[in-house]
């Protein structure tokens, strides 16, 4: 797990400016540096290493194979092992243990189709000496992000784009589009563009080909190398598949976590008290029994909200449960209110472009963990999109099985929090089976993804959320954990697993009154029923309608309201009573998020070398 960076110019490029782009990456990589140049120093590779896999010098980059092959590269390619061993029976040797080097000898036998291979997260940049071309990747999902400047005859690259804004050359405004955009409908990790002008997030799933001269003159043209296709069947449900299905998707997590504990530092888990993450510790949990390893290895660390005020977003009684029931070591953390101000600031500088919320739930969870000696935390994301766990689908559900289906109607009437659920669902079956279809799509046509894409088969709103929605709260996961250089590694984004559920129909993943059907079914013999059969989900919850509405309104009205940006695109002056009113915290949010980003990257860009991120212990 790293920071990469690179700087590819028609001219010679100095080396003063490459090393001050990677300065801005140190969190992402505290033990070790890197350079290389390339074509009398037209191109310049930097690196950021936090050591992870082979501590040694030898897996220092940019690192080079074969004598031919160079590459920086952030990420872990979980079953290098296995491809290791294929490479060793192929012919090829390796003077190092790295994922990294790995990954060259693969690209150097099986080219593009390489990245078919791999199991993991990954960004990272190729360069071959020999054809003087250059290749991207970014992996499947977007977990590791990659942002590249192209202006000019000037192309920069990095991890994130604090970096580039380093070089002095990067012409770069707000982007008011993506800005206005943002603040109705929230932020798009998924797509090309980002906050800044200029400056464009290389997409998912993805990958570029291409020569010195072709990046300097067109930029980068990525093509797709994965798609997501997702089963469509209206199937009857059958407890017998059912089954089937459970052992199949409890098999595969499994193993998922198994190669997600490959490492050569110590290994946590972000423990929220929910269903998934309960899940990944269970296994952690017996793998490390059936290893024979030290079960003191395994720590869970948990932000929680004990206090009155905000006891409503706590989770410690199913943290504690499940810290009994498999005799962890479980670190929790409360947040204090007269540092969320602060903890704003740097969480926005860290994200590169605003949120959707302030995040401090999963900050301080990290935050928490750079206090330890852990290195490396297996973390719940990506289940919820592929197992409908959030009530919105339950709309969907609704809508995909009518409103004469009155057994299941009335176990999600008693669901938890879902009654407007299931009558927005009734309503979407209306619209769907009348002329309103096409009223609906036509008023819905320039309004946000979810709205729009409401009325399309349920596991096809899955697949659409899993590229789109998820890939938010992926982006979320690396920042925030590598704020604190630390490692997040998630297991349930195993393509194996997304792979899997996606043909899987979807009266399996919700009925009678539960989402996460098959995921329940699958953890009920292991995990205490409290957290498999639970019905008030969190997931993470922050309690900002207290702070935001409470003791720190003033602080944040006043952020808001002395925003010239926000002025300047015409909103924020009616924050006070907006929020003395019922309008959800999140809207809100989202104008404070980009009054600090502005402040940040504008007002005070000149002084971004003076800002740090948190260090670890």
């Amino acid at each position: 797990m790293c920071g990469i960076s690179g700087v590819i110019s028609r001219v010679g490029v100095n080396e003063k400016i490459i090393r001050k782009i990677n300065q801005a990456l140190i969190h992402r990589g505290p033990d070790g540096e890197g350079y290389q140049s390339f074509e009398n120093d037209r191109i310049w590779f930097g690196h950021r290493r936090l050591s992870i896999i082979d501590l040694s010098e030898a897996g220092h980059q940019p690192m080079c194979y074969a004598g031919r092959y160079w590459i920086t590269y952030n990420g872990e390619v979980y079953n290098y092992i296995e491809l290791k061993k294929e490479l060793v029976v192929s012919g090829l040797t390796f003077s190092t243990k790295t994922d990294a080097e790995v990954i060259l000898a693969a690209y150097a036998t099986w080219g593009v189709d390489c990245l078919a291979r791999f199991n993991g997260m990954w960004s990272f940049v190729i360069y071959d000496s020999e054809k003087h071309q250059l290749f991207f990747a970014r992996d499947r999902f977007g977990i590791k992000p990659l942002h590249y400047y192209h202006k000019d005859g000037l192309f920069v690259f990095a991890s994130e784009i604090k970096a580039i804004l380093r070089h002095t050359d990067v012409k770069t405004v707000p982007n008011l589009e993506y800005c206005r955009e943002y603040l109705k409908n929230g932020p798009r990790e998924y797509i090309a563009e980002t906050a800044f002008e200029n400056i464009q997030r290389f997409p998912h799933a993805s990958y570029a080909l291409v020569s010195i001269d072709k990046i300097l003159a067109d930029g980068l043209m990525p093509v797709r190398y994965w798609n997501l296709t997702a089963n469509l069947s209206t199937e009857k449900y059958d407890e017998s598949r059912a089954m089937e299905y459970a052992v199949k998707y409890r098999e595969l997590l499994k193993d998922a976590v198994s190669l997600r504990l490959r490492s050569d530092v110590k290994v946590g888990s972000a423990l929220s008290g929910g269903l998934d993450s309960s899940s990944i510790v269970l296994f952690v949990n017996t793998l490390l029994r059936h290893s024979g390893a030290d079960l003191e290895k395994q720590e869970t660390f948990s932000t929680v909200y004990p206090e009155a005020n905000v006891s409503d977003c706590d989770e410690s009684r199913y943290i504690n449960l499940l810290a009994r029931e498999l005799n962890v070591k479980s670190h929790q953390i409360s947040p204090k209110i007269e540092d969320i101000p602060d903890e704003c600031y740097k969480n926005i500088y860290a994200m590169d472009n605003p949120p959707d919320s302030s995040l401090m739930s999963s900050w301080h969870t990290y935050k928490l963990v750079s206090k330890t000696d852990v290195i490396v935390t297996l973390d719940g994301q990506g289940a919820d999109e592929q197992l409908a766990g959030y009530l919105r689908y339950v709309s969907a559900y609704i809508a995909a099985i009518g409103p004469f289906q009155l057994k299941e109607l009335a176990k999600f009437w008693k669901m938890y929090g879902a009654r407007k659920y299931v009558i927005y669902g009734i309503l979407l079956w209306i619209i769907r089976k009348s002329v309103l279809r096409r009223l609906w799509k036509g008023a819905t046509k320039k309004s946000n993804r979810v709205r729009q894409s409401i009325l399309e088969p349920f596991n096809e709103i899955l697949s659409k959320d899993i590229q789109s929605e998820l890939i938010n709260l992926l982006h979320y996961a690396d920042r925030a954990s590598m704020a604190f250089s630390l490692e997040s590694r998630m297991p349930f984004m195993d393509y194996r697993i997304v792979e899997f559920l996606a043909t899987i129909p979807f009266g399996y993943k919700i009925r009678s009154g539960w989402t996460k059907y098959i995921a329940r079914m699958s953890m009920q013999d292991f995990l205490p029923s409290d957290i498999v059969w639970r019905k008030d989900k969190m997931g993470w919850p922050i309690p900002e309608d207290y702070w935001f509405r409470g003791p720190l309104k003033k602080w944040f009205c006043s952020i808001i309201e002395r925003s010239a940006f926000l002025q300047k695109l015409g909103v924020g002056q009616d924050i006070r009573s907006r929020i003395e009113g019922r309008e959800p915290i999140q809207m809100l949010i989202r104008l404070l998020n980009l009054a600090l980003w502005h402040e940040i990257f504008y007002e005070k860009r000149d002084s971004l070398t003076a800002m740090h991120l948190p260090s670890r212990i």
